[in-house]
């Protein structure tokens, strides 16, 4: 009798334990990855309007933007600031952007893309010389994205760097 209470216990133990959640993080659900997808867009948009209260509205209050080579912008406010710098002009360049990867969690995720900024057109050229038409910009984004406490999706980390040729080796020393 007694090793049968002891099977039944040990039983009755793993039983529990299997019915218990689990604590791995679950995979991003479609209905994730596609409000995710629609930031990028919505981002684009916003950006290519002058919209910089749409644009804000894609990040978390305490989010942060770090550009290549100079100081992060963290907050709301300093986004703002920097948005309205960038946006404000009526020679805001078109902002076209393409997401090459997404991965993440239920909570957490982490898209990864390529942008082009595109000047607009100069204005007309002084009588027989030709326009100049502007180079764009290139670059490569990364977004990490957490699922905020009413299921939507914020960016709280934005980091840009920008394509730029490799500078030429410094030339060979020569020896006296």
């Amino acid at each position: 009798m007694r090793r049968f209470a002891t099977l039944s216990a040990g039983t009755a133990l793993l039983l529990v334990a299997a019915c218990q959640p689990s604590n791995k993080p679950q995979p991003l659900t479609g209905a994730d990855s596609t409000a995710i997808a629609k930031i990028a867009t919505d981002y684009a948009a916003a950006w290519n309007k002058g919209n910089v209260d749409g644009v804000v509205s894609l990040y978390a209050s305490d989010a942060v933007i770090q550009l290549a080579d100079t100081t992060a912008f963290v907050g709301a406010n300093a986004i703002r600031t920097y948005l309205n710098t960038a946006l404000g002009t009526p020679t805001r360049p078109t902002l076209g952007i393409t997401v090459t990867s997404l991965t993440g969690r239920q909570d957490l995720a982490v898209e990864l893309g390529t942008f082009t900024l595109t000047p607009p057109a100069p204005a007309a050229p002084a009588k027989g010389a030709a326009p100049a038409a502007p180079a764009p910009l290139a670059g490569k984004w990364l977004h990490a994205l957490m699922k905020q406490a009413d299921g939507s999706w914020k960016i709280t980390w934005h980091a840009i760097s920008f394509d730029a040729p490799m500078a030429a080796p410094a030339p060979a020393k020569r020896g006296r």
